[in-house]
This record gives structure tokens, sequence and C-alpha cells, in this order.
């Protein structure tokens, strides 16, 4: 038997395949891979079909391999050690990433997304330092104040290299176990105070609420998350950061801003911070939902 004839082969499969002929048992395979047995059992059934052959010959509780089992095992351990050298060989690169990465960004997005999801970032990337300035005012790139800028809102001038990372969706939020009436407007609101009252939530919280009882101004998204755990009133929030504190949402969901990343064009090649970006952009992608 050729294993190269059949090109539908997932080869990731093969993995499964080694595991069993090595311990002979779908429990002791699955153990070893830290999967079920069922999955175990699942993927050389697949395995099987796809090579169109049957590898293992089961045995009460052991699987005993076939010849064609035999006649595979080498091609297979090949394709199993050139695969740890390529992860080794990237883990070495990863390894060996240096130096410092300074982000800005608003600190609603800092500490409500950002920070929570940095351990797993550092945990590939130890060798990277990340400096975090959370600060509404607009850190110059170009005077490499910071080498990466995410922010809330698409900058209007700039020769900047810019990449939208995702829509912002944004609702009304309530304290959690609260009882609330369909008539919003009856309750006391959490707002921006008068300096931002240009942003796009303070123009909808106006446009919807205007005659609201405004109970409490606040300067940053998270003052307003913690006014509303204490009760002191509605506003109209970041979803991210509603689902992220457990708040009670109240409204549909609109699309009211966006997340944008700037880079310097000259820094946008440096190793380390494509790394990150890389690693951000996936991270968002992966958490499409949260901010819908």
């Amino acid at each position: 038997m050729q294993i190269m004839q059949n090109c539908s082969m997932n080869w990731n499969d093969l993995k499964y395949f080694i595991a069993l002929y090595r311990y002979g048992s779908l429990s002791r395979a699955g153990n070893s891979l830290k999967v079920n047995s069922t999955t175990v059992a699942r993927r050389i059934r697949q395995l099987e079909q796809d090579l169109g052959n049957t590898l293992f010959i089961r045995q009460q509780n052991r699987f005993l391999p076939t010849d064609e089992a035999e006649a595979i095992l080498a091609l297979a351990e090949a394709v199993e050690q050139q695969a740890a050298g390529i992860a080794q060989r990237l883990d070495s690169r990863n390894q060996s990433l240096q130096g410092v990465i300074r982000i800005t960004s608003v600190s609603t997005f800092i500490n409500g997304y950002l920070l929570p999801r940095l351990p797993e970032f550092r945990a590939l990337y130890p060798g990277i330092q990340v400096e975090l300035i959370a600060d509404s005012q607009q850190l110059s790139l170009t005077r490499r104040e910071a080498d990466l800028a995410i922010r809330m809102g698409r900058p209007q001038s700039g020769n900047l290299v810019i990449s939208k990372l995702t829509d912002l969706n944004y609702a009304v939020f309530g304290r959690k176990d609260s009882a609330f009436q369909s008539d919003l407007g009856g309750y006391p609101w959490i707002t921006l105070e008068e300096s931002y009252s240009q942003l796009p939530e303070a123009v909808w919280q106006q446009s919807h609420y205007a005659n609201a009882e405004v109970a409490l101004r606040v300067n940053v998204g998270l003052g307003s998350v913690e006014a509303v755990n204490q009760g002191l009133g509605l506003a109209y929030l970041p979803c991210f950061l509603g689902r992220k504190f457990k708040l009670e949402r109240l409204s549909e969901s609109s699309p009211t801003r966006e997340l944008w990343l700037l880079q310097h064009p000259e820094l946008r090649e440096l190793q380390r911070l494509r790394v990150f970006t890389d690693w951000l952009r996936e991270c968002i992608a992966e958490d499409h939902g949260l901010f819908l």
C-alpha cells in the first residue's frame, strides 16, 4: 500500500494511528494525546476509510496492528518527526523574539478586553515586554510616543497604516437581576460628561433619551460599568463590556463605533509588532460574538 496514493487523507490522523500502535489501547492512546478514547476510535475509523485498509484488529481490549499498519508505520513516524521539527523551530523562533512594544488605547478597551487576554500572549512570547498606555489622548506614533495605537474610531488624518479590527456594537445595560419596565426613559441614566458629548454613544443617548434623569456623569466607560453595577442607573455601553461584567442588556444592539489598529509605516514589518498584531486579530476574530 502507498500512503501517498490517497490525497484526501487527513494527515493529522496519523498521530492517532501512531499512538494506538504504540499503546495498543484506546484509553492509553487518548491519554497520551489528551483526548478521550472515543475521539481516537473515530479518527482511526476515518483514517482506515481514507486509506481503504484495515489498520487494527481488536482482540478483547487490545488493538493489534495489521500488515498494512506495519507497512506505513515508518512513513507515519517520519511525518511525526518532521512535524515535531517544524514545531520546535517555530517555538525556538518565538522564544527568541525580544524587545518592548508600547501600545496605547483607551482604558475601556485595555482594561475591558486586552488585559484579560495578555497572559496568553506572554505565554507565547515571553521575551516580548508589553507596555500599555491607557490614555484617551492621541499619542503620536510619528514621534514614537507609542508603537501601536488601538482606537475606537477611524483616524481622519496622518501618515499611518490603519486597519479595521471590528465593529463595536452598543446597547442599553442595567444592573443584573433587576426588574425593568419597557420604558427605559423612566429610569435614571449614567452618561458621559459634557466634554465627551460629541462621541457617538453620547449622541445616541441624547437622541433617544434626552429627557431622562441623569444620575451621574463620568469620563470613562468603566466608570459607567461600575455605576450600573451599583444600581445608579442605565448606560449605553459597548456590548463587550456589558457581557464581560455580566450586566443586563435591555435593548437591541447596534454598531455605534469601530475598533481600529494604527501603526507607523516604518515599523509594520518589525517582527515583535507583527506577531502581536497577528495575535490580536486572531483574538478578536475568535471573540467576534463578544462585540455584537
